[in-house]
């Protein structure tokens, strides 16, 4: 059980209803995690895959759905 002080900083820190909390995604952190499979740090960087999965991050072009794109009922 969380105390209710907690969620009460934790929603202050959140703008606390006076400011957009993010929750449309327009204040995430422009950092992605690429997950590799079958590789370490050590050979990552002889891997075929690395090039693949770093050229759009590089181009700023992502795979992911944009939050209006998830939340659209289909």
């Amino acid at each position: 059980m969380y105390r209710p002080e907690h969620i009460v900083e934790f929603y202050q820190l959140l703008g606390g209803g006076l400011r957009d909390a993010g929750w449309n995604r327009e204040t995430m952190s422009k950092n992605r995690l690429a997950i590799i499979p079958d590789q370490t740090h050590y050979d990552i960087f002889f891997s075929p895959k690395l090039v693949a999965t770093a050229l759009p991050f590089l181009d700023g072009v992502s795979g992911s759905k944009s939050w209006a794109e998830t939340a659209q009922p289909n």
